[in-house]
C-alpha cells in the first residue's frame, strides 16, 4: 500500500528521472503489489471448502465486494483529491491514495484475521518446478486460463474505448462518466450467480454471461446515437460481463483438485495465481494494445476531428470487437462441460485419498 501512495507522491524530479520514477512505482503498484493481493485471495477458495456451491456463494462476496470498492473510489476519488488538495491536485492525490491505503490495510487485515484452512492439512512449500507438474494434463486449467486472457481483451477493449466511443462518435466526452458509473450494476449478475449456477451449471453459466453481454454489446451497435437505448445496451452489456467475469475465479478451485487428483500436486498458489492476476494482466494489456493498433491504422488522431474510417473503427473496436472476443470465449469453453461433470467423482477420490493420508 505505501507504493501506491508512493506512486502517486510525485516528486520534484526531471525528464528521465521522473518517467523513470513513474515506470517504477506503477509496475510495483499496478503488478507486484497487485498481484501479491490477488493471488492469495483467489488461491485460498480451493481450500476453504470443497462443495461447489459454497466456492460459489464465496466467489459472490468477492466479486461484490471488488465491484463496490471500485464503485466507491471512482466516486469520491476526485472530490477528495479536490478537498484534500485544495486546488493542488498534486497534494489532493497524494493524501487521497495515502487514506485509501490505510483502509485497505486495515480491511485486508480484518478479513483475513480469522480465516482458516479448512480442507487441507498444513502443507509445506511446493517448489516451482514441482508446482508446474501440477498442471501437466490439467485440461480444465488450460481451458479457463486461454479463456480469461482472451475474455479480458474485451473488457480492457471495451473499457477502454468506452471514452473515445463517447467523445468522438457520440460526440459527448461526459458521457464515459456514465459509463463508468454504471458499472455498479455489475453488482446484480454477481448477487444473481448462484442461482443462476444452481439451476443450469458453471460452465453454462458463463456462457450465458458471455451471451447476454453480446446481446447488449449488439444493441449498441443498432440504435444509433439514442442515448436511453445505448445506456440501455450497456447496462445488458455489464449484468452479462459481470456474470462471464465471476466465474473463472470460482472454476479456479476446481481446476486446483483436478491438478491435484491428476498429479498428486496440489499447488492452488501457482495455478490460480496464474489463472487470475496473470491472465487479467496479459488480457488487459492486449485489450489495450490491439485496438489502438487498429483504430492507428484507420486514421485516428486524438483530439482532433476524426475521419469516417477512424470513426468506423472505434465503433467496430467498442461494439463489434468484444461481440468476436465473447465468441470465441464460448467455444472455448464448451469443451469444459465434460470436466465439470467429473467434479463429484474427483472430490469423492481426493476425499478418501485424504481420509488414508491422515490415518497413516
Amino acid at each position: 500500500m505505501s507504493n501506491s501512495f508512493l506512486a502517486f507522491t510525485a516528486p520534484n524530479l526531471h525528464g528521465a528521472a521522473k518517467l523513470w520514477y513513474a515506470g517504477f512505482t506503477y509496475i510495483l503498484a499496478a503488478g507486484v503489489i497487485y498481484t501479491g493481493i490477488q493471488t492469495p485471495i483467489t488461491a485460498i477458495l480451493p481450500n476453504l471448502t470443497t462443495n461447489g456451491q459454497e466456492r460459489i456463494v464465496a466467489s459472490q462476496f468477492r466479486m461484490v465486494g471488488g465491484a463496490l470498492g471500485s464503485f466507491i473510489t471512482s466516486t469520491f476519488a476526485l472530490p477528495m483529491v479536490a478537498f484534500l488538495g485544495k486546488g493542488n491536485n498534486k497534494v489532493g492525490f497524494m493524501w487521497t491514495m495515502f487514506i485509501f491505503g490505510i483502509l485497505a490495510v486495515i480491511l485486508l487485515g480484518l478479513a483475513f484475521r480469522n480465516l482458516r484452512e479448512r480442507t487441507v492439512s498444513v502443507q509445506k512449500p511446493i517448489p516451482f518446478k514441482d508446482s508446474l507438474k501440477a498442471t501437466k494434463g490439467n485440461w480444465p486449467w488450460v481451458i479457463l486460463v486461454v479463456s480469461f486472457v482472451i475474455f479480458w481483451i474485451a473488457q480492457a477493449d471495451r473499457n477502454g474505448v468506452s471514452v473515445y466511443y463517447a467523445k468522438y462518435y457520440l460526440g459527448n466526452e461526459q458521457l464515459t462518466s456514465v459509463f463508468n458509473g454504471l458499472q455498479v450494476v455489475g453488482v446484480i449478475a454477481n448477487i444473481c450467480i448462484p442461482f443462476i449456477v444452481k439451476a443450469t451449471n458453471k460452465t453454462m453459466t458463463m456462457i450465458i454471461g458471455l451471451i447476454v453481454g453480446a446481446f447488449g454489446q449488439a444493441m449498441m451497435g443498432f440504435v444509433g446515437n439514442n442515448f436511453a437505448l445505448i445506456v440501455t445496451g450497456w447496462i445488458i452489456g455489464i449484468l452479462g460481463g459481470g456474470t462471464a467475469i465471476a466465474m473463472p475465479f470460482a472454476m479456479l478451485a476446481d481446476t486446483v483438485d483436478y491438478g491435484e487428483w491428476k498429479t498428486g500436486i496440489r499447488a492452488a498458489g501457482f495455478l490460480t495465481a496464474v489463472g487470475s492476476a496473470f491472465c487479467i494482466q496479459l488480457g488487459s494489456g492486449f485489450g489495450a494494445f490491439i485496438p489502438s493498433k487498429i483504430m492507428a491504422a484507420a486514421g485516428f488522431v486524438a483530439n482532433k476531428t476524426q475521419s469516417a474510417s477512424a470513426l468506423a473503427s472505434i465503433h467496430f473496436c467498442f461494439i463489434w470487437f468484444p461481440i468476436i472476443i465473447y465468441a470465441i470465449v464460448g467455444l472455448i469453453m464448451c469443451f469444459y462441460f465434460k470436466y465439470e461433470k467429473m467434479e463429484p467423482q474427483i472430490k469423492a477420490d481426493l476425499a478418501s485419498r485424504h481420509a488414508k493420508e491422515a490415518a497413516k
